[in-house]
């Protein structure tokens, strides 16, 4: 029967929560001595062992990377003979070693090959030859990316020092028992909730933040965005070239930018063709940024701020009247096996979590006709730039006053028998945009208005849903439906969907999966909400699940969506 873990160290009650990932219990103690003898007193007495507790090769404190920490057990019979707690540790990390050698000997090195090619601390994200030994810290942190110890004292001093000279001079050399450190004894934490995980999930992690690091490798300067969004593009465009910049107006954005060689990141609505021209004159690179697929828990009118940005180097996904980056993705680039199964999983998983864009609306239980065709036609924001941008044969949606009507007419027109359920937009039904629909007017085409609904349950209770160029479209072929478009929104043109407006710059087949995959992969980035550090598509859908369950996150959205309501009412 296992005790608990027993803290004798205080410098360590600062870490206790993260104790319970030991494989392990007995007493817990730092290279501090004296809590050392204390605990080895108390283990001999009652038969149990004592864990030495190290800094690991990612340091727990740095914000923004996987935490770390190194485990040495000593068992009752090795600290019958231990003297200090320095050279207890040296001596367990050494024995242990070569008791594992023999057997894992090819998956350490494999292990610690992984590591320095991935060279996961922004310290030795060069990957430095030499580094200095201010620090007992930064010797570990030089062993384990390779680098070799400069000599600025004669003497070998140091708990890591030490022991790096005696793993040398062992069987299977320093590397050997390098490795094992880092299989064996290492506890790694995530940087989103700082638990536990494996170190396969340790290195995808660094991985994501080295490459999210790189990409930002010029200063930001962005234009248009709300404040509620702010800290998610900081988030997401932060890195390198240093922290983002928020402007209010164009011409101070594009100074900005021309004098640190930076680059525009604007909000696509805001973004006019003048200032557009301007950024391509002045040589300074503009990337369009708007919501992305899966967004949030609350509405972004309702001050929800998103952790999905699609980023476009050429106009914006919702806007077919010219070229976009998604749709050149969709075209041009080849999806392997294993992304296209990455895309089916993140469908799977939607699909399992019952995530949407908003995942907004009461759940409920919805009693149809069965011997009718149940098709969904979700309203949208007549003035919203999705609509007016759009380019549709069936409905000229420049000048019609209701584009909601007009498309309710031509579902009926065209499905005189289905039973026909109209949605509100979720922002029109809240009063936080324009455009609410008659009652009367709607029902002269529809069966039944879904008021406060989400929409996923609605999906999964109709057969069909037709729609101008609604992201209600998108989430219908992710769980299996049938769709029809009158506009030409991005996953219209590649054989998903049923289309009453050509695209003639489309035409090449997709899968529901390779859409996903370059829709969420590759065109957007993603942010954890909670922490605010880049995540991956599937962290995201993890979370958003969370917060919907969440009677604490579900009452801050409401909060902030009637104060929006009430700012807007108010003129702010």
């Amino acid at each position: 029967m296992s005790i608990a873990h027993v803290i004798i160290d205080p410098a360590l009650k600062s870490f206790r929560s993260k104790f319970a990932a030991l494989p392990f219990s007995g007493f817990i103690v730092g290279l501090d001595d004296g809590s050392f003898q204390k605990a080895r007193r108390k283990a001999l007495a009652s038969n149990k062992s004592v864990t030495i507790i190290l800094p690991g090769p990612l340091p727990m404190l740095q914000a923004g990377y996987p935490g770390s920490l190194i485990h040495v057990e000593l068992t009752s019979n090795s600290l019958v003979s231990a003297s200090g707690v320095e050279e207890a540790a040296r001596h367990a990390l050494l024995s242990q070693a070569e008791t594992c050698q023999s057997r894992d000997r090819e998956a350490n090195a494999f292990d610690l090959q992984k590591w320095r090619e991935q060279t996961p601390n922004p310290n030795f994200a060069s990957g430095p030859d030499q580094v200095g030994t201010s620090s007992d810290e930064e010797v570990l942190l030089a062993l384990f990316v390779g680098a070799s110890l400069s000599d600025e004292t004669s003497d070998v001093s140091g708990f890591w020092r030490m022991w790096a000279t005696k793993a040398s001079e062992a069987a299977g050399g320093l590397d050997a028992h390098l490795g094992h450190v880092l299989k064996r004894t290492c506890l790694w934490f995530d940087p989103y909730d700082g638990n536990a995980y494996a170190f396969e999930d340790m290195l995808e992690t660094c991985r994501l933040i080295e490459a999210h690091w790189a990409l930002n490798d010029v200063p930001s300067h962005c234009y248009g965005a709300q404040y509620w969004n702010h800290p998610s593009i900081r988030a997401a465009f932060a890195g390198g070239g240093g922290d983002v910049r928020f402007y209010e107006s164009e011409e101070e954005t594009l100074s900005a930018a021309k004098a640190n060689g930076g680059r525009i990141v604007s909000w696509a609505g805001k973004t006019r063709a003048e200032f557009e021209a301007a950024s391509q004159q002045a040589g300074v690179d503009l990337l369009r940024i708007e919501d992305g697929f899966l967004r949030s828990v609350g509405l972004g009118a309702g001050l929800a701020r998103g952790a999905s940005i699609a980023v476009d180097d050429i106009g914006i996904y919702y806007d077919p009247s010219r070229a976009n980056r998604l749709e050149a993705l969709l075209l041009a680039q080849d999806v392997s096996k294993t992304e296209a199964q990455r895309g089916a999983a993140l469908i799977e998983a939607m699909v399992r979590a019952r995530v949407s864009k908003y995942n907004f609306g009461k759940a409920q239980t919805y009693q149809f006709p069965n011997d009718r065709e149940i098709l969904l036609v979700p309203g949208q924001v007549a003035d919203d730039a999705a609509v007016r941008k759009s380019r549709s044969s069936t409905i000229d949606c420049a000048h019609t006053p209701n584009v909601n009507l007009d498309l309710l007419r031509l579902a009926r027109e065209r499905a005189p028998d289905s039973y026909i359920v109209f949605k509100p937009h979720p922002d029109v039904e809240t009063g936080l945009r324009k455009g609410k629909m008659d009652v009367a007017e709607t029902l002269q085409y529809a069966d039944e208005i879904a008021a406060n609904a989400d929409i996923i349950d609605l999906i999964e209770a109709i057969d069909r849903v037709e729609t101008f160029s609604s992201l209600s479209g998108f989430e219908a072929l992710i769980r299996g439906k049938s769709v029809t478009v009158h506009g030409l929104p991005f996953y219209a043109g590649w054989g998903l969907s049923e289309d009453l407006t050509d695209s003639p710059r489309r035409g090449r087949q997709r899968t529901v999966a390779e859409l996903v995959y370059l829709a969420f992969c590759v065109y957007c980035r993603t942010i954890d909400p909670v922490s605010l550090l880049p995540c991956t598509p599937e962290f995201l859908i993890k979370r958003l699940s969370q917060q919907r369950q969440s009677r604490w996150h579900v009452l801050r959205a409401t909060v902030l969506r009637q104060a929006s309501w009430f700012g807007r009412k108010i003129g702010l």
